[in-house]
């Protein structure tokens, strides 16, 4: 994995699920600036409202004659990203090849998670992203490295800024690297569940919901127990009762206000388990399987 992967990655890669049993992440710090918390509606996004599926190329047989049609394509890198289009927190992914041109682009708002298409034209460390709704980004690379050295390409920076415009809108645009990876928009989750992406996605979104109400009834409903708790003092629950009793150990002010600005989509997986909130819950097949709780 290139070197700018580890660097973005290493935080959450500090407290990653154990492959043991018994063993379990070390608790991690809420995130600096918890963004507002996500609608789970498919309403449509203040500014935007298609959505699309991205596609990707044809694979092929090694017995199979490549016809015109059926070349194999480059392997592209998903660069996924999170920030800001003015006030409303989004998130976004780049499938890039080899060459550095753009396969395929979507964004999302986090209040509705709704992926909506983007056609690419990038030029040295310049982008232009557009959307079906008309409106485009104008956006260049960034990075945290004061040594890097331009110009600056998806491997050696760490975010794209700039702006949106759409007719006499325009909002300043900061998007963060999160994380990279090679997987197709089917796959997102293989190595956690045979269920679709969209199924375990809604999964996590209703724990989300139901914990930030205080349900603790359809909370428990959607644990994978044993859930492990991982604080000062780390300690494990087996049941719904013993959650409840718990709630306010498990659920802190810290770890509520890390879940109000988590994203349920497009997350990361280690180790069989994805994870929102910068690993603040970890999640298998069944509900949340580990909290890394703070105070």
């Amino acid at each position: 994995m290139k070197q700018i992967t580890i660097r973005l990655l290493a935080f959450s890669l500090l407290s990653l699920p154990a492959t043991t049993a018994g063993a379990a992440p070390a608790p991690l710090a809420p995130p600096a600036a918890p963004s507002p918390i996500p609608a789970q509606t498919a309403s449509s996004s203040p500014l935007a409202t298609s959505a699309s599926t991205a596609t990707h190329p044809t694979e092929r047989t090694p017995d199979t004659a490549a016809s015109p049609t059926q070349m194999p394509q480059p392997t592209t890198d998903n660069y996924r990203f999170s920030g800001t289009l003015g006030p409303y927190p989004i998130g976004a992914t780049l499938s890039v090849r080899p060459d550095q041109t753009v396969a395929n682009a979507h964004y999302f708002y986090v209040k509705n998670l709704v992926d909506i298409p983007l056609s690419a034209q990038n030029s040295g460390e310049q982008m232009t992203l557009s959307e079906p709704g008309g409106g485009r980004f104008s956006l260049h690379f960034e990075t945290s490295d004061k040594d890097a050295h331009g110009p600056l390409t998806f491997q050696t920076s760490t975010a794209l800024a700039g702006t949106w415009t759409n007719g006499t809108k325009t909002y300043p645009v900061k998007l963060d690297l999160a994380s990279i990876d090679h997987l197709a928009p089917n796959a997102l989750y293989e190595d956690v569940t045979d269920a679709p992406p969209a199924v375990f996605e809604a999964m996590v979104q209703r724990f989300l919901r139901s914990v930030l109400s205080g349900n603790k009834a359809e909370t428990a409903k959607l644990v994978s127990w044993p859930l492990r708790v991982n604080a000062e003092h780390a300690f494990t629950l087996k049941t719904p009762a013993a959650l409840s009793t718990s709630w306010s150990r498990v659920f802190t002010p810290c770890v509520l206000n890390s879940l109000r600005g988590a994203i349920p989509h497009e997350m990361f997986v280690h180790n069989g388990q994805a994870m929102i909130a910068n690993g603040t819950v970890w999640f298998d097949a069944h509900g949340a399987r580990a909290i890394n709780s703070c105070p």
